[in-house]
Parts: structure tokens; C-alpha cells; sequence
């Protein structure tokens, strides 16, 4: 029996590429085998995302084209909701966070916290931190923000970043994919896969680097660094089989993510500082 590929994602026949991706970005973020690992239904969520991917990739063809959804000029801005006793620090703290004088801007941050405890004003200090490389202390405002807005996908991915730069594998993974599952510019979507290849490299996931890799890649096929990091990672899997494999794991593991930090160069200050 033919497949109904419309009817696995949940959408109705002849549904947009918008609404086709929507749909298949939320399934992936709840049956990605990373969130059931140790889980009784591992294997039935893996098959279940392997479904949702092979329905995805069969629906979005050359026949659509995506158009990006129009932003609702209703929408909250960012410092709409911060009192008028913060936003004199705000300003002050952008202004100093924007020359590069990060330590006044992390003091001016957490005087406007005083007045307004808002998801922007948390995300602002975590990002100040992470500026100065002080990971640990960013880690909490930075997942406050993700708690008081949990439909702000850079927010997720801003605290899985932190969690990256710490080596705490699982807890970026996990922020990456609510990031993956909320974000709608294609090129953050890229980026967040990069970060979710390493990071799934680094356990020892190599299939699911893969597929983030090859999803950057989709999502961004002009920056053709992603096709190289693809290539790359592919290169570095082929002596699989070699007995020497194992022994030079760990310098293989270690070169390939050394190159790929030097290949993302300031991307994430690009995309997702300001």
C-alpha cells in the first residue's frame, strides 16, 4: 500500500511547504531518538522519526516554493514589556554590550533585572556572559529566559550554545532541538544543525551528526562551508572498518571538531547575538 505521506505528518493534501515544515519540525522534536534514549519506546520514537523524515523530504520537491510567513504587526516587541525604571539601565547595558565593554554591560543588565524580570532582559545578561566566557554564570539567566518564553526558539538556542561551550552534551542537544523545533530563518535553522552534529559527534552519535550535517546543508544550500563540514565528517567515517580505527578515534574526534569550531568562525555572533 502507498504511503500517505500527508496523513503521517498530520496535514492535509495539497498543504503548503510552510505548513508541511511546521508540522515536521514539531514530530521531529518529539520523536527525535535523542529525547527517548534509555526509554522503553525508544525504538518505535526512532522508526516513528524515520517516517516523519522520509514524508518530509518525499512532500518538499521542487514543485513548492517557500515563501517566508509574513510577521504579524501586532506582535510584542522585545523591551515592550520592561518598565520605564529599567530601560534607562537596558539602553545603557546594550550600549556598552555593543563596544564590546561586556563587564559594564553585565552590571547595567542586572540593575534593569531589579525593576523588570523579563525573558529578554535574562537572554541580554546570559549573552553578556557568554561574551566574557564566563559559561557557568550565563547558564542560569540564559535558561530563565527559555522558562518565562518558551516559544522563542533563539532563546533555546542561545542556552544550548552555553551548555555546548561546556562540554554538557545532552543538556545543549536538548535546548538545540527545542531551538530546531521553534525557528523559522532558514539560516539559524542551519546553524543550530551544525551545533547539534557536533555536539551528537561528541557522544558518539555519528548517524545523527550526519543527519544534522546533511539538514544544514538543506536548509542552507549557498553557504557551501556546510557542504564541506558534510564532506568532512563523511571523509572521517570511512576508515571505519580499518582495525587502527579505534586507537585513532579520539585524535580523529578531536581534529574534525577543532576544524569545524575554525570553520564556524564568528557565525554565532552573527546570527544570534543581537
Amino acid at each position: 500500500m502507498e504511503k500517505d505521506y500527508y496523513s503521517i505528518l498530520g496535514v492535509s493534501k495539497g498543504a503548503k511547504k510552510e505548513e508541511i515544515t511546521r508540522a515536521y519540525r514539531k514530530l521531529a522534536a518529539k520523536y527525535h531518538p535523542d529525547k527517548h534514549q534509555g526509554n522503553p519506546l525508544a525504538d518505535l520514537a526512532e522508526e516513528k522519526f524515520k517516517e516523519i523524515n522520509e514524508a518530509y523530504h518525499t512532500l518538499v520537491g521542487d514543485d513548492y516554493t517557500y515563501t517566508v510567513p509574513s510577521k504579524s504587526s501586532s506582535k510584542k516587541k522585545p523591551y515592550e514589556d520592561i518598565s520605564a525604571d529599567a530601560k534607562d539601565s537596558l539602553y545603557k547595558g546594550i550600549n556598552y554590550f555593543n563596544e564590546g565593554n561586556f563587564q559594564k554591560a553585565i552590571k547595567h543588565f542586572n540593575e534593569a533585572l531589579k525593576y523588570s524580570k523579563t525573558s529578554t532582559l535574562y537572554n541580554l545578561l546570559g549573552l553578556a556572559y557568554c561574551e566574557t566566557h564566563e559559561y557557568r554564570k550565563a547558564l542560569q539567566p540564559l535558561v530563565r529566559a527559555t522558562e518565562l518564553d518558551n516559544t522563542n526558539g533563539k532563546y533555546f538556542f542561545d542556552a544550548g550554545y552555553a551548555y555546548y561551550q561546556l562540554k554538557i552534551w545532552d543538556s545543549a542537544i536538548n535546548y538545540l532541538l527545542e531551538a530546531y523545533n521553534l525557528l523559522e530563518d532558514e539560516s539559524r535553522l542551519a546553524i543550530t544543525c551544525v551545533y547539534l552534529a557536533i555536539c551528537n559527534y561528541n557522544i558518539g552519535k555519528t548517524a545523527r551528526a550526519e543527519f544534522f550535517l546533511e539538514e544544514a546543508v538543506t536548509y542552507d544550500p549557498e553557504n557551501t562551508s556546510y557542504q564541506i563540514l558534510l564532506d568532512e565528517f563523511r571523509s572521517t567515517q570511512e576508515g571505519d572498518h580499518h582495525p587502527k580505527w579505534k586507537s585513532a578515534q579520539k585524535i580523529d574526534r578531536f581534529s574534525f571538531t577543532s576544524r569545524l569550531e575554525e570553520s564556524l568562525g564568528n557565525l554565532f555572533h552573527t546570527l544570534f547575538s543581537k
